[in-house]
C-alpha cells in the first residue's frame, strides 16, 4: 500500500466517522427532546437528568458505525468518488448502527441496578 492509498483510506475513515456521528446527532435530538419533556414533567432541570457520558459514548459508536459503513459501501478508492447516496447511507448507518450495537450490549451486559443472583447452595452432606 503506497502513501496515496493510505492517505485516501484515512480520509475515508475520518469522513465516515464524522458522517456516522452526524447520524447519531440526529438520533440524539429526539432523545434530548424526550429528556427535556421528562424534566419539565417532573420539575427537574435538564442537567439533572441528562448524562453527558451517554451522549459521548453514543457519538463514539456512531463514529465507529460510520467508519465501518464507508468501508462497506465500496464506492470508490477516494473520498471524491463518494456520491450523494453513499453519504446518506453512511449517515443512516451512524443513526441505526448505534441502535444495533446498544441492543447487543444491553442483552449481553446486565443492568447495574439488577442485584446479582444468590450463590448456589452446596448439596447437603449426610
Amino acid at each position: 500500500m503506497n502513501t496515496a492509498n493510505t492517505h485516501d483510506l484515512l480520509l475515508q475513515l475520518l469522513l465516515g466517522g464524522v458522517l456516522g456521528m452526524l447520524g447519531q446527532i440526529l438520533r440524539s435530538a429526539a432523545g434530548m427532546k424526550k429528556i427535556h419533556d421528562t424534566a419539565v414533567a417532573t420539575g427537574q432541570s435538564f442537567g439533572d437528568i441528562f448524562e453527558g457520558s451517554q451522549l459521548v459514548m453514543s457519538l463514539l459508536i456512531g463514529f465507529g458505525a460510520g467508519a465501518l459503513a464507508i468501508l462497506m459501501t465500496g464506492s470508490g478508492s477516494t473520498v471524491q468518488a463518494l456520491d450523494r447516496n453513499s453519504l446518506i447511507t453512511i449517515i443512516a448507518a451512524g443513526y441505526s448502527g448505534s441502535d444495533f450495537i446498544e441492543s447487543i450490549v444491553t442483552r449481553k451486559v446486565p443492568a447495574s441496578d439488577t442485584p446479582p443472583p444468590p450463590p448456589a447452595q452446596p448439596p447437603a452432606m449426610g
